[in-house]
Order: C-alpha cells, then structure tokens, then sequence
C-alpha cells in the first residue's frame, strides 16, 4: 500500500457510505414477506484491480455487493473476485460474455474494441472539455444509443460507467515535456490500443506495448522512456518512483465499463433484475466519487514525489491537439468508418452545448 492511499485511507470509503445510507433507508422499509418466494442466488463480481477499497473498481464492487445483499433482504449473495483471479479483463469479458461470471468490470475501450470496434471513438485525442463532458455524452442518448447496440451484438449489458481515473497524460524519465515537440525520440509504452499508439506515432514518439504487470520494471530499468496513465493509475502502481516528468497534457479519455451477462440477467426474477441494475447505479456513484477523490488529491501528491509536473498553457496543449487529432480520426474512419467518427463528434459538440461549454 503506497503512502496516497495509507493518507487518504478513510475519504473514499466515508463518502459512499453517505452516499449509500440513504438508499439502505429504502431497503429497510421493505419487508421480508416481499422476496420470501424467491430463491436464493449467488453471483460473482469479478475484476483485475486492486483490491484496496479506495480504488474505483474495488469501491465500485464493494458498493454494487452491499447494496445487492441488502436491498434482496440477503437472497442475493455476491461474490467479489478482484486482482485479476479469475483472469485478465480479456478473459474477464470473454467469460462475462459466455456467462461464466455474471458480472464484472475493468473493461475499458481497449478491451471493449476486440468484440465492439465502435467503442473506440472516445479515444480520439483532446475531444472533450473535461470528465463530466465526456460522462455526460456516455449517460445520454449516444451512450444509451451505443450499449444498446453492444447489448445485441454482444450478450453483454452494460450497466454501469465511470471514468478511468480521468485523462490519460504522459511521464517520462529523459525530459520535461511542454510542447508537441518535446515528445520527439521518446520510447513510451502504451496499451496495444490503435489509437493511443497513432497519438504517440504522430508526435514523433515510439509506441511500445508492454503489460500493466510489467511497466514498472521496463520503466525502472529503460525498457521504455515513459508512460501514459490517468493520475490515480500512475499513484496504484507507485509510478512515480520510476518517472521524474509528468505532463498534465490530457490527451486520452478512458472509462471503465461494468458489464453483465445478458441472458442471466434478463432470465432472474423481474424483482432481481431491479436490485442488481439499480446496484449498477450504485457502484457507478461509488466508482465515480472514488475516482473524483483520486484525482482532486493527485497532483499535490506526485508534485511532492516528482522532479516536474506540468500544466500546459492552452497555446501548448494546442500543439499536441494539432498534432494528433486528425491522424487518429484517419485512422478510425478507415476502423470504424466515417459516418461513426462524425456521428460521435457531433453528440460530443451537442454536450458540450448543453453543458454551457458552447454557445
């Protein structure tokens, strides 16, 4: 447990309980009577992070089980498997899929895209204005519109959203970065996700996929130069004691989506299938205060343990947009064709406007 977490050991898990007792409230007015005909289940809610309960998807799971178990006056038992047990999120979609695990997480658009390429869209570059932009476009028509889609090609419903710690921004142990150009020569490992390595390609930089389980010694070691991560990502994995630069550039933003077999799902009591979809609500609060926390803390944290970290002026984070937001929208058009690309730049713009961020 790093030192962020053992400092903050009490914030997140205060904060959803607050957040959960007024929907306990409701559960206790519920009598027994209401679930006496009903049978008993057990579930399992499966995910690769870290157990700690101060990080998003393990508040996510602790929230969705106490709230699942208590609303079904304990006919519904869940099961919290985290730390990659049962597998990798890969393995962990696959099984959701073949309804395996009946619930589960970690999934972000990068695995998302190796059954639903359509997801990758949100990884175009500098798109939104902030994280509740970028939420806001997942909770409303587009979103609904998109997991609509997925649910049908898939067998997968998704039933929870929230952020991956925020935007992704780049460190680096060569160099400070501060314009586009100051990326030129860097080896930065990335996820084996298309557009990400575009970004990385076309401000002069090498792409390199490595494994989150072995970033830290390839960093600690020079494999590679630098990283891409979200705050609360480069703090679980005590990146900062490998990277002396970091860049608050924002280049990616990445979600985690909660996932739920289809068909089990649809196949429970019509009782049931309300506590575990309303339980998706609640580990999407959970995992998007939990993430709200990580962030707001973070930059004072790796200010303390890093030799820079920078905030771009908007003239210089102009200069990365410019030099990576058409490369990547060529690369989706021919991936996901262009008519998807305009369809999610346009429900991104429409956000924006509702939001007050436009005119």
């Amino acid at each position: 447990m790093n030192l962020f977490v053992k400092r903050n050991r009490t914030i997140g898990l205060v904060s959803i309980f607050l957040i959960l007792t007024s929907q306990f409230s409701m559960a206790k007015s519920n009598t027994e009577n209401r679930f006496s005909k009903l049978p008993k289940i057990e579930m399992t809610f499966a995910h690769n992070a870290t157990s700690d309960p101060r990080m998003h998807n393990q508040a996510a799971a602790l929230a969705f089980k106490a709230y699942a178990e208590e609303r079904s006056m304990g006919k519904i038992k869940v099961n919290i498997s985290p730390g990659g047990a049962l597998g990798d999120t890969s393995s962990l979609q696959d099984q959701t899929r073949m309804g395996s695990i009946e619930v589960s997480c970690s999934h972000t658009e990068g695995t998302m895209a190796m059954i639903f390429p359509k997801i990758q869209v949100i990884s175009i570059p500098y798109l939104f204005e902030s994280i509740d932009h970028a939420l806001w476009v997942m909770d409303h028509y587009y979103g609904k519109k998109m997991f609509d889609e997925f649910k049908e090609k898939t067998g997968i419903r998704i039933i929870g959203v929230w952020d991956n710690g925020g935007f992704r921004n780049f460190t680096n142990n060569k160099r400070p970065v501060h314009t586009a150009t100051d990326m030129a020569g860097l080896n930065i490992r990335t996820m084996e996700i298309p557009a990400h390595m575009a970004i990385v390609k076309a401000l002069g930089a090498s792409p390199t996929p490595i494994g989150w389980s072995e970033l830290y010694t390839s960093l600690q070691t020079g494999v590679v130069d630098g990283q891409e991560n979200s705050l609360p990502v480069i703090m679980a994995g005590n990146l900062y004691e490998v990277q002396k630069y970091l860049i608050l550039d924002g280049h990616v933003y990445s979600q985690i989506h909660l996932f739920a077999n289809e068909k089990w799902l649809s196949g429970l009591p019509e009782e049931y299938q309300t506590i575990i979809l309303d339980a998706g609500k609640m580990a999407q609060t959970a995992g998007r205060l939990s993430t709200r926390i990580l962030r707001h803390r973070g930059v004072d944290f790796l200010k303390s343990r890093m030799t820079e970290v920078y905030t771009p002026t908007a003239e210089q984070r102009k200069t990365f947009r410019d030099a990576t937001q058409e490369p990547v929208m060529k690369l989706l058009h021919k991936k996901v064709g262009r008519e998807t690309v305009e369809e999610f730049k346009a429900a991104v713009e429409q956000a924006a406007k509702d939001m007050g961020y436009r005119q």
